[in-house]
């Protein structure tokens, strides 16, 4: 279960100005105190106040303290943008290595500025701790845990045998002195205290020596600490990460789909209570947001649906629920009439496609511009092609149904198989739904029947309760079906929309494309990047120009992001929403094809 969202009226601390300048002070402050422990790791030199420290010290306890101002200078470097994103890990991160860094640039070289720096920002760190709140991933043995035994045991491994070979070739240090061989349990001791950088790691006397094999046992020495150094970050950088996500289904559904029946206007509304999908719910329950969690952005499908005066603290609380754990959020197909209530919060509106809805009011075969579906519909006709239609609550499948539909209704499945045999991918149900027998008992689906009784074709429509109408939802056809049959299916739909009076018949997201193109370079720039990189795996023009045939209304769909820094990484979760079997499998579909 995911944790409660804070109730609305609490205050927002994710948002406060004071904490983000505390935030981005103190992450510049400790990025500073990084860089400088680094440059002083790696640069200085023993002033002539160490010499004597040296009387006292022992020389591996000085080299060991500079390597450690190294290891605590990059992570420190790691924790200062966690700071900046206010994890609250991120900050006992920083308060340890500052306190650490105190005695080891003392004992590094007498660094008395540089501990007293430290000194401070650990002072200023610790009278700030309610700026940093942000909860990060769980630390865990799934997923995160496992991962770095894993990578760690790994690169103990490598080392282990990499000073193994270099000592068994050459004659370490320790063998040398000792007058044995090569052994494990001294390459693991060397292994170990090279990566920690607890002295020197693998010493190897190797002045006389040349060529590639050499090399490689010099490297192996000299880059254990600098491996340690990597491998130190790269988990202290996965420990930074968004907080672990938690799905949760059950009554957040119904409740959203009676949200949405009431009113949710939009293509996708019938979709929001799709089990796959995750629900925030306003306190009182009259609100909600649908949303799918994806590399930690949490993609919200359409509005926020429910009264207009929940909306704007939905969004508030909404948006401080994703802060408080790391997650970045995007509204998918967001609608002209809520764009105020996101440029209210701060966040950019990007134009992402049309939604052509065809009115079955005005829907007719007559006229130039319906030339080609006229056509299609007549030919189909006279090859004895019908149209066999179950609107709710007709339930396909159904014993007590002629005949005729027993024989039809079982070659759906069909036609469905070999079209996703021939669509790389798999089923999208992001936005859209899936061919499930359980479904079409809710939906109104229409099969195009040829004269033999063969399944050519279907369609099938789910109900938007508000506006009375429709939204496509699957559309599957034989690839030896006869040209036209999906043109033939849609307008039959819209002939007995009309004679029923229903409301707009809504033919899905036509995206990356624009109507009525305005000057909005952005936008361009980002429809334009996702033509080009997704054109291979989806015919965007061609299935909008289709969609054009049926003389539809075209309603602006939008992809709301934060800001700029987040359109990135919101793509990146949008794009692997849509594509569930995985890019991988797309692009061998592709490739196959």
């Amino acid at each position: 279960m995911m944790d409660a969202p804070a109730p609305f009226g609490s205050s927002d601390p994710t948002r406060r100005g004071g904490f983000v300048w505390v935030r981005t002070v103190l992450a510049l402050a400790v990025f500073a105190m990084g860089a400088i422990d680094v440059a002083s790791a790696v640069l200085s030199h023993p002033p002539e106040r160490l010499v004597g420290l040296e009387r006292f010290l022992p020389t591996t306890i000085l080299e060991t303290s500079r390597t450690f101002t190294l290891i605590a200078g990059s992570l420190l470097l790691v924790t200062a943008w966690g700071l900046k994103r206010g994890k609250r890990r991120a900050f006992v991160f920083a308060l340890f290595l500052c306190a650490v860094s105190v005695p080891v640039n003392v004992l590094k070289a007498l660094d008395v500025e540089e501990a007293t720096v430290a000194a401070l920002l650990l002072f200023a760190l610790g009278v700030s701790a309610e700026a940093f709140r942000v909860k990060s991933r769980e630390l865990s043995w799934r997923g995160w845990g496992t991962l770095a035994v894993v990578l760690g045991g790994a690169l103990l491994g490598a080392a282990t045998l990499g000073a193994y070979w270099a000592e068994a070739r050459y004659g370490g240090a320790a063998g040398a002195a000792g007058g044995a061989g090569a052994s494990l349990a001294r390459a693991f001791g060397s292994a170990l205290t090279g990566l920690l950088g607890l002295g020197n790691g693998v010493a190897l006397p190797l002045p006389a020596h040349v060529g590639a094999a050499a090399r490689t046992a010099r490297w192996i020495g000299k880059a254990l600490p600098m491996l340690g150094l990597g491998y130190a970050s790269g988990v202290a950088v996965l420990a930074l990460g968004p907080a672990t996500f938690r799905t949760r289904h059950g009554a957040e559904h119904r409740l959203i789909g009676d949200i949405a029946n009431e009113y949710g206007t939009g293509g996708v509304s019938p979709f929001v209570s799709d089990p796959a999908l995750d629900v925030f719910v306003s306190p009182n329950g009259r609100a909600a947001i649908a949303y799918r969690y994806e590399a930690g952005v949490l993609l919200a499908l359409g509005d926020p649906l429910g009264p207009l005066e929940e909306l704007a603290p939905l969004l508030a609380a909404f948006e401080r629920y994703c802060q408080e754990r790391d997650w970045e959020l995007a509204f998918f197909q967001a609608t002209p009439a809520a764009l105020a209530l996101y440029a209210a919060r701060g966040w950019r509106a990007i134009h992402l496609g049309e939604e052509p809805v065809i009115d079955p009011a005005t829907f007719t075969l007559e006229g130039s511009e319906m030339g080609d579906v006229r056509r299609a519909v007549h030919r189909l006709e006279r090859e004895g092609v019908r149209v066999l239609s179950f609107p709710p609550p007709v339930r396909p499948f159904d014993p007590a149904l002629d005949d005729e539909a027993q024989r039809a209704l079982p070659g759906l499945r069909a036609v469905s198989n070999a079209w996703l045999d021939a669509h790389p991918g798999g089923e999208k149900t992001f936005g859209m739904g899936r061919f499930d027998a359980r479904q079409l008992s809710v939906r109104w689906v229409l099969v195009a029947l040829s004269e033999a009784g063969r399944v050519e074709a279907f369609a099938t429509w789910a109900a938007v309760p508000a506006t009375n109408g429709w939204s496509l939802d699957l559309t599957r056809r034989r690839t030896d079906a006869p040209p036209g049959v999906m043109d033939f299916l849609v307008a039959g739909a819209a002939r007995e929309a009309r004679e029923r009076g229903d409301g707009g018949l809504s033919l899905g997201l036509s995206a990356l494309v624009q109507v009525d193109p305005r000057p909005d370079p952005d936008a361009e720039r980002v429809r334009g990047f996702l033509r080009r990189r997704l054109e291979p795996f989806y015919d965007f023009e061609g299935l909008f120009h289709w969609k054009k045939k049926f003389q539809p209304r075209f309603e602006d769909r939008f992809l709301v992001v934060r800001g700029p820094f987040s359109l990135a990484r919101v793509l990146f979760a949008l794009v692997r929403a849509q594509t569930p079997g995985g890019l991988a499998r797309l692009a061998r579909g592709v490739r196959s094809r």
